[in-house]
């Protein structure tokens, strides 16, 4: 293109700078938007991908979970030849004593003497094969050992946990953001554990199936056809599948567990499906600002008519025009994307806190991603500047002398770009307030407790010492109660599974005090059972599940009979994606050590009552560290993900109604200057402005109605189909569908009627002076 054309295209963007302001910030938010979203997906997909071994690891699976008992790997590994090590892991957190009698909170992961053979974390002091060699030893993160050593050298010194030594061997790098692993503080030995639990037969007996199992297979070997084989195999000899609790496995590859639809301990996970929806979403603003700025061009052709006429008059061809125009519309969509980087950089820290992740722009932005941004900017471009190129070329130059514009693409293009922007826009709208409802509904629901101002502890304290301390926390101003428990309805207790008439049950045990019902707010229903200390509580649900009508109210468990003191109201323990499971609760006795500490506070000054009882606690316990938090803070993590979603999504919405606003605008303009001819011979024959408005108002509302009527059943497809996610969820509510609709169009006719005010308001005359 010749400097001629770089000039008259920079004199029509000066000389309209509300097309110039519009079409390039519009193209530039965009891509700011689409840029974020986009290289987090591509964050979130590279999960794991830096280990040498990635494509030999598998996670072992079953279809109620990832949890398999201690023996299972070696057991495994001595069967099949496939297999070249294996690796359990479990994380925990301790109060660890260093040597100079300094007392830390530490968060261990248990694992194999394989652990650094098998995955590629990074030692900073070690040999990866002999770091874990002896049980004692324990390898620390590198921020972990600067926090408690500072620059000395930490190898060879010692800590204790539970009176248990360990020798630090090695020092590593923090786990990386890039892997589903935890940050951890130190890692050390899984064989530790039978120590620290007091358990000698842990490591040899499947009883605790709660442990995370992965291999790592041999070179050229297909580890996941021998399932089948390992399932008939654990069906005879492991009580699991024997029992019936599991009926299949799976070898997960390492790249699926991050993604994976079974938990397990100590890892991180997120949903594909989400991936699935930011792409979309992602792609589906890209395609819209595109439609956006054919939109605003094409309604500028108008404008454009006397460079159009000299141009062609001078000789210009249709290819060198429709050149032109690409060429143009590339120039806006690189200067949008350098604009659009800039916004990006500018909005990464809003958006890594916005949206709970920490999306690192600098270290992504490598020669690969440069290049990919140019070839899809480029595409961008020659996408969005095609169509109006082809509509400015294909312009009959008698027409164009004669000052008018060509209507035969009006029909077409209308409908299809309109349509399909206003579609977008309606489903967008609908699954955003439908998210936000169901987010809503999982935070407030009632989950057969009180939650309010309830405050639970990590228990430091011997059971010996529980009634003091019970008397100094409820001495606070503030504390209204106090409870004792082995399990809350945050943390589900502890699994326990049994075969009660051939038909295998998984309870969640409890094992509470006498304030613990009354200070949770759950009911319980006596039955006519005298009291006894080896009595029981079981929810509704399980009472529903073994068919129990409590007439005599036992249950038969173990092959002797318990009473059944009282039969307790459901109340959830799990997030809501799943139903409410059958619940024992038993009663915590005198020599029992409680798990936890719940602590019920009035809403006055709870923030004060907060810092006291750490105060006490910190007084009674000579500085123990100790895990704490609000039960409905900690509940309200469960559902982040969703949080997430509904804020994405709604920023997404949000720039969606704006460019479909700025295209339907575009769009108005453009039909009201094909309409300019028609409108001045209406109020020639005595048609008023109001008359003009709503006729023209009706050409456009027929679009409108049609994206409506495409998006209702599409949005009701994909809302649901996400709904059964939850086992708890909201109804589709008709008046969101309605509402939405309403606003929409509201928003469309307040457009379109304004550019139609603007030229039903001229004088006719100035319409037809060349007809």
């Amino acid at each position: 293109m010749s400097l001629f054309s770089f000039k008259i295209f920079y004199t029509f963007l000066k000389r309209n700078p509300l097309y110039s302001f519009i079409t390039v910030s519009g193209f530039a938010v965009s891509l700011m938007f689409v840029m974020l979203l986009s290289l987090y997906v591509r964050q979130e997909l590279s999960i794991d991908d830096f280990h040498v071994n990635k494509n030999r690891i598998y996670r072992l699976t079953r279809d109620n979970g990832a949890f398999f008992g201690p023996p299972i790997g070696e057991l495994l590994k001595g069967q099949f030849p496939q297999i070249e090590s294996y690796t359990r892991t479990y994380q925990n957190s301790w109060n660890a004593v260093f040597q100079d009698r300094k007392q830390e909170k530490i968060k261990t992961m248990l694992v194999d003497s394989s652990f650094f053979s098998i995955f590629s974390f990074d030692l900073i002091i070690g040999d990866p094969l002999q770091v874990l060699r002896t049980k004692n030893s324990a390898v620390l993160s590198y921020s972990y050992s600067r926090k408690i050593f500072g620059n000395d050298n930490p190898i060879g010194k010692t800590f204790t946990i539970d009176s248990i030594n360990f020798i630090i061997s090695g020092i590593f790098k923090d786990i990386p953001q890039n892997t589903h692993f935890e940050q951890c503080d130190a890692i050390i030995n899984f064989i530790i554990l039978a120590d620290l639990w007091g358990w000698k037969e842990l490591l040899t007996t499947n009883e605790n199936s709660s442990f995370g199992l992965y291999f790592l297979a041999k070179s050229g070997t297909d580890l996941p056809a021998k399932e089948s084989e390992i399932l008939e195999q654990f069906k005879k000899n492991y009580w699991i599948f024997s029992s019936g609790f599991s009926k299949s496995i799976q070898f997960e590859a390492l790249k699926d567990v991050y993604f994976s639809k079974e938990y397990s301990p100590a890892i991180k996970q997120n949903s594909l499906t989400a991936m699935i929806i930011y792409s979309a979403i992602s792609l589906l603003i890209l395609i819209i600002s595109i439609i956006n700025y054919v939109n605003l061009t094409v309604a500028q052709i108008g404008f454009r008519i006397r460079e159009v006429v000299i141009k062609r008059l001078l000789g210009s061809s249709k290819k060198t025009l429709l050149f032109q125009h690409i060429i143009e519309s590339i120039l806006l969509s690189f200067g949008a994307a350098l604009i659009g980087i800039c916004l990006a950089f500018w909005a990464e820290p809003f958006f890594n806190s916005q949206y709970g992740i920490n999306l690192n722009l600098i270290k992504q932005f490598d020669f690969s991603l440069i290049l990919i941004i140019i070839c899809v900017i480029s595409i961008v471009g020659i996408i969005s500047g095609l169509f109006p190129a082809l509509v400015i070329s294909k312009l009959n130059l008698i027409d164009v002398i004669k000052g008018t514009i060509t209507r035969k693409t009006k029909s077409t293009y209308s409908k299809i770009l309109i349509t399909f922007q206003y579609t977008v826009t309606y489903i967008l709208i609908f699954c955003t307030w439908v998210v936000c409802l169901q987010s809503s509904f999982l935070v407030n629901y009632y989950p057969g407790f009180n939650k309010s101002d309830l405050f639970w502890m990590e228990n430091t304290i011997t059971a010996n010492q529980k009634a003091v301390f019970r008397d100094m926390l409820k001495s606070i101003p503030g504390v209204i109660d106090v409870s004792y428990c082995r399990g809350t309805p945050i943390d589900g207790g502890n699994n326990m599974s049994f075969t009660i008439d051939g038909k295998p049950i998984s309870f969640q045990e409890f094992k509470v005090d006498s304030v613990y019902f009354s200070l949770n707010g759950i009911d319980v229903t006596e039955t006519s059972a005298a009291f006894s200390k080896q009595g029981i509580w079981l929810n509704t649900t399980a009472i529903n599940m073994l068919n129990l009508n409590m007439n005599p109210p036992f249950f038969r468990i173990f092959d002797y009979d318990v009473p059944v003191l009282g039969i307790v109201s459901d109340f959830n323990f799990r997030p809501l994606y799943q139903k409410i499971g059958p619940i024992i609760i038993k009663q915590l006795n005198e020599k029992d050590t409680p798990w936890s500490i719940l602590v019920k506070i009035d809403n006055k000054n709870p923030l004060e009552t907060i810092d006291k009882i750490r105060e006490r606690q910190a007084s009674f316990t000579s500085g123990k560290p100790m895990e704490s938090g609000f039960v409905s803070e900690s509940m309200a993590k469960w559902y982040l993900k969703e949080k997430r979603l509904s804020q994405i999504i709604s920023s997404f919405t949000l720039l969606s109604i704006i460019f479909s606003t700025m295209g339907i605008f575009g769009m108005a303009l453009y039909y009201v200057q094909q309409k300019e001819k028609e409108i001045g011979i209406r109020k020639i024959f005595g048609a008023n402005i109001l008359e003009i408005i709503v006729k023209l108002n009706l050409n456009f509302i027929h679009w409108i109605i049609v994206a409506f009527v495409i998006a209702c059943p599409i949005s009701i497809i994909i809302l649901k189909k996400w709904l059964q996610n939850f086992a708890y969820r909201i109804n589709l509510p008709w008046w969101v569908f309605v509402s939405t609709g309403i606003i929409v169009l509201g928003i469309t006719l307040l457009t379109i009627s304004l550019q139609s005010w603007k030229t039903s308001s001229k004088n006719p005359i100035e319409s037809l002076r060349y007809e």
